[in-house]
């Protein structure tokens, strides 16, 4: 598994250094996520992406302020080695994504070729899949709800969960997605509106943090947070 933290407004430091810590040992398993990370920040029409493939306690440094939108991923690596290519917050086309979960990658594929998309990736990781998937049928929220169903049917019981945020590079807009196989609080995330706008893998600090319901989809544009069931 990995940790995510999607962040809109400004910079939160305490959040930030939070999820450094829960990357180095998780509140809920107790697991290292040490694989890796990322952060992606981003304004309508700009975006930053900075990564390294060494831990996040090791190498963290701050994103720069001024942006609307901050996605950060630690990666435990399950699918595609321990390489910048396979880190999260991966790009492709306007949109980016970072993905706690696995999937089949080979069947995963086999479906999509089905379809005849074409699954060729700059990557190795079944998370860069899932993404060229979405965008290559265009990139909107029934893109998206079609290619979550087809990898719900091709997730990994040993990590029987698919949490995914996309963000969209254009508008500074994402939508964070979840479905879980097994209701274990390392799988569920959580969602945070008030003084901040937030989703993460597991509460950051002592403030009001919501579980997302299983097979909900979070469309966050422009400061609005709209929830929708996605698949049952």
């Amino acid at each position: 598994m990995c940790r995510i933290l999607l962040l809109f407004g400004d910079p939160r430091p305490d959040l930030f250094r939070s999820f450094v810590e829960i990357s180095r040992r998780d509140r809920t398993l107790g697991l290292s996520h040490g694989s890796g990370w990322g952060v992606l920040y981003v304004r309508e029409g700009e975006y930053g992406l900075y990564k390294s493939v060494r831990p996040i306690w090791e190498s963290y440094i701050d994103p720069p302020g001024g942006y609307k939108l901050y996605l950060l991923h630690s990666r435990l690596a399950s699918v595609g080695g321990i390489s910048p290519g396979n880190t999260h917050p991966i790009v492709y086309g306007d949109f980016a994504i970072a993905h706690n979960g696995t999937f089949r990658k080979e069947e995963l594929a086999r479906e999509l070729r089905e379809m005849e998309l074409d699954v060729r990736t700059g990557g190795t990781t079944d998370s860069e899949l899932f993404l060229k998937a979405f965008v290559d049928l265009g990139g909107d929220v029934e893109a998206l709800e079609k290619v979550a169903k087809i990898a719900a049917r091709h997730i990994d019981p040993e990590e029987p969960v698919m949490n995914i945020a996309i963000v969209d590079l254009r508008e500074a807009g994402a939508y964070f997605l979840t479905y879980r196989l097994v209701e274990e609080p390392h799988y569920v995330p959580v969602v945070r509106i008030g003084d901040v706008v937030a989703v993460a893998s597991e509460p950051l600090d002592d403030g009001t943090w919501s579980p997302l319901p299983n097979g909900t989809m979070a469309r966050i544009y422009r400061g609005s947070v709209e929830l929708t069931k996605f698949i049952t």
